[in-house]
């Protein structure tokens, strides 16, 4: 790699980010994520020029997000620009600092700088307020089922730490041919750290085959996933008629009845299938007389009509589940009103109802993690900052807000858990727990509902209930589906999964998917209309992951910090000693 010019680094960069194309579902490359990122490394170490590199990283950063998150461009083309530019790219900036002060001034090599930044800049991206754990480098990974069991040790950043180090060990050898390998390590240790990096390959996969040849997950109940196939839109397209709420739940009926002909434990509908509330609240406003007279009259008034139109789906989907005898888990809002003069004017959640056959009224879970922008709007309840809320709820750029609506929901406060009988097994109770949308691609909410500090594990089974419509027929399903697959491995917990445009299904508890609303012959991929039945898997095992969650990842995030701070520490040390020089040379200068 000579010289380290303009066109030698772009011409690296450009190639890491063609390499990286096929790398995510559906595609799933899986061989060239160990080196895709081989060119950029061996470009960011060798290059002499600090300003020269860092822009060029910027620009790999953010094609990287730009093309790799274009699903997004459909909901919302100014979120999808903002959130790669400005959030996710400088990930590419940060990472290239630290990889190279700890190469070229503290003498660690790639094969063990480039997986410990990479990890922390991940897990970074991934906890901080607009967190998006998505596009991670274990994601890669999901073909190779024997590679991806230690994340029920170290998460999936475990997975990306070891491809990491296969990138690393690459670059460094391309360093050492170009003539770049002096000042990080010499032929002895190299050849040391390739032995490290192959026994810690192996020692992984000897793990996943151990874990695959165990046999402790058994049958449980059967559930059916129902999926639609509607595509959304935040803003109205012209030409498109949208399908209407009485044709999307005509559908989802007709399902539910090719379902309850397999005779499941369980029938499971999609998050918010069409458009209802169906909280005890609302549908019973009419009893409350002393909220309805603190409220104006227009507003009584269309909390009445809602709460009569909750009470006629709440009374169909108890009666479809007393008429068949299975449990039924739906999504829907649920409406809180607040009387005049309280702000908000109601509280209105993303829950989860379930029906069981031997009850009256469903029990309910609120969504706790939710969307940002999508779902809830930052700084409502603050008081110095309320501004910024309305102005980023109410512009034009905000596709489901405005000046006389705002759409920020209320966050739960709840992990709850539910129990149903299984009459497929003697009417055995199961324990499970439901994600609402994106709340399976969030490893530190999931683990929440499986393990609770020392005690067993609370649920035998979990379920997803999601709308991916909002993203059209894209790589995004398949995507959240190797997502889910991660907390799957995570916890050791079987996941059944319904969901609008797909992917519903199934995951067992190795990460594997299987009786998939897929048209024959294909892998997981957007649209498609049907039921599947199947049970799914009960795994009793409690994993280090589930107690502990990202003890690995905050382990890189820490050293990840240690090491910008050495890097600072050093740059102001430098500093102070050229301005203490400067007297000395100006002082010599004039006794000469």
């Amino acid at each position: 790699m000579p010289g380290g010019s303009v066109r030698t680094v772009a011409g690296a960069a450009a190639l890491t980010l063609l390499l990286s194309l096929p790398l995510f579902a559906p595609w799933s490359f899986w061989p060239l994520a160990h080196v895709a990122f081989v060119p950029w490394l061996a470009a960011i170490a060798a290059s002499p020029r600090a300003g020269r590199v860092y822009a060029l990283s910027a620009a790999l950063g953010a094609a990287f997000f730009l093309i790799h998150f274009r699903w997004l461009y459909r909901t919302t083309p100014e979120g999808y620009v903002a959130a790669s530019l400005l959030l996710l790219a400088p990930g590419f900036v940060l990472g290239t600092w630290l990889i190279r002060h700890l190469r070229r001034h503290r003498g660690i090599p790639l094969v063990l700088s480039f997986p410990l930044v990479w990890v922390a800049v991940e897990f970074l991206r991934a906890r901080m307020p607009l967190g998006f754990p998505w596009f991670l480098l274990g994601h890669t990974q999901i073909r190779l089922p024997a590679m991806i069991q230690i994340v029920d040790l170290a998460g999936v950043y475990g997975v990306s730490f070891v491809v990491a180090m296969v990138n690393g060990l690459i670059a460094e050898l391309v360093l050492r041919r170009t003539g770049h390998g002096a000042g990080a390590t010499d032929a002895g240790p190299l050849r040391r750290w390739a032995a490290v990096v192959v026994a810690v390959v192996a020692a992984v996969n000897l793990y996943g085959w151990y874990r695959l040849a165990q046999t402790d997950a058994r049958p449980g109940p059967r559930i059916a996933v129902l999926q639609g196939d509607f595509e959304l839109h935040p803003r109205p397209v012209r030409g498109r008629r949208p399908a209407t709420d009485e044709q999307k739940r005509e559908l989802y009926f007709e399902l539910f009845r090719q379902a309850t002909a397999g005779a499941p434990d369980l029938v499971v509908f999609p998050e918010t299938p069409w458009s209802m509330v169906l909280n005890r609240e609302i549908r019973e406003i009419h009893r409350n007389p002393a909220l309805l007279a603190a409220m104006s009259e227009e507003r009584a008034r269309q909390a009445l009509l809602l709460g009569l139109s909750g009470q006629r789906h709440h009374e169909r989907l108890r009666a479809l589940a007393a008429e068949y005898g299975t449990a039924i888990v739906i999504g829907s809002l649920s409406e809180e009103p607040q009387p005049d003069g309280v702000y908000p004017r109601e509280h209105r959640y993303n829950s989860a109802f379930i029906y069981r056959p031997d009850r009256d009224e469903p029990e309910r879970y609120d969504k706790i993690h939710l969307v940002p922008f999508g779902e809830a709007i930052p700084f409502r309840y603050s008081r110095r900052l309320f501004w910024l809320y309305r102005f980023l709820n109410d512009g034009p750029w905000n596709p489901w807000g405005g000046k006389d609506f705002e759409h920020t929901l209320t966050a739960g406060d709840e992990f709850r858990t539910f129990a149903i009988p299984a009459p497929s097994l003697n009417g055995h109770d199961y324990r499970f727990g439901v994600t609402i949308c994106y709340e399976d691609v969030i490893p530190e909410v999931f683990r929440r509902f499986v393990v609770e500090g020392s005690g067993p594990k609370r649920v035998d089974f979990m379920l997803n209930i999601s709308n991916d419509g909002w993203f059209g027929h894209g790589s995004q399903q398949a995507q959240h589906l190797v997502n889910c697959a991660f907390r799957a491995i995570e916890n050791r917990v079987g996941i059944a999964r319904a969901v609008n445009t797909g992917v519903s299904g199934f995951v067992d508890s190795t990460g594997r998917w299987h009786d998939l609303v897929v048209e024959p012959g294909r892998g997981p991929h957007a649209g498609g209309t049907g039921q599947r039945i199947a049970r799914v898997a009960v795994d009793s095992r409690v994993t280090l992951y589930s107690r502990f969650g990202d003890v690995f990842a905050w382990l890189c995030g820490l050293m990840a910090q240690a090491a910008g701070l050495d890097a600072v520490t050093l740059r102001w040390q430098r500093r102070r000693r050229a301005s203490m020089a400067a007297p000395d040379v100006a002082r010599e200068g004039e006794s000469s």
